[in-house]
């Protein structure tokens, strides 16, 4: 009776954890822009009607998106470019912040899919000894083409680290030895960030079980 009780739980705690999680970020940013507002609004000493309470952190949020939807158009001009690469290097000059700034960075990078971060497909290699497969994401297949001397049938793969898959190493493995995943990018960054745990479950059942036929 306990281990159902406890199995029940579990079941229930699996089940209702991501929604409190989601309604309380979401509670979150709502009370947040709720308290900006309030603040920006007795700056300027006003008193919108009570009715327009409820609405203004809705705007706030809006408005926030707004912002940062031009802050990107701005990044897409010369001007823009110049002043947020100059932005960059003095926040990368600052000890200890500069640490938490280029994780968070490459982890922006990685999961909103910046055009550096962009790979044909996720695969395994053995790496780093034979009988051990690591994900790995397919950079540029037949490389030898264009790292003379280096012969044909050769592709570089990134070996991404969690949970901040930008910090892996490039490798270059013969081709004949990576197995294409059928899985997304997406879901195969998910496995990394998350180290491990987050992989659609069917497929990972079916590649850790049979890897051999990945490459048929």
């Amino acid at each position: 009776m306990g281990n159902r009780l406890r199995r029940y739980f579990i079941a229930g705690l699996l089940s209702t954890l991501p929604i409190a999680v989601t309604l309380y970020v979401l509670v979150w940013v709502y009370n947040w822009a709720n308290g900006i507002i309030e603040g920006i609004l007795r700056a300027i000493d006003a008193e919108p009607a009570r009715w327009m309470m409820p609405f203004l952190p809705i705007l706030a949020i809006v408005a926030t998106l707004g912002l940062v939807t031009l802050v990107g158009m701005l990044t897409n001009n010369y001007v823009g470019r110049v002043l947020f690469a100059a932005l960059d290097r003095s926040i990368k000059t600052i000890p200890l912040v500069r640490e938490v700034y280029n994780a968070v960075q490459q982890i922006a990078q990685t999961l909103l899919g910046q055009p550096e971060m962009q790979f044909q497909r996720a695969a395994l290699i053995e790496y780093p000894r034979k009988g051990l497969y690591t994900l790995c994401f397919i950079a540029s297949p037949q490389v030898g083409r264009r790292l003379s001397p280096l012969p044909e049938g050769y592709t570089v793969v990134l070996v991404p680290t969690s949970p901040v898959p930008a910090s892996g190493m490039a490798i270059i493995v013969p081709t004949a030895d990576v197995i294409p995943l059928d899985i997304s990018i997406e879901d195969a960054l998910k496995y990394v960030v998350s180290a491990g745990f987050i992989l659609p479950e069917s497929r990972a059942r079916q590649l850790w079980a049979h890897p051999e036929q990945t490459q048929s």
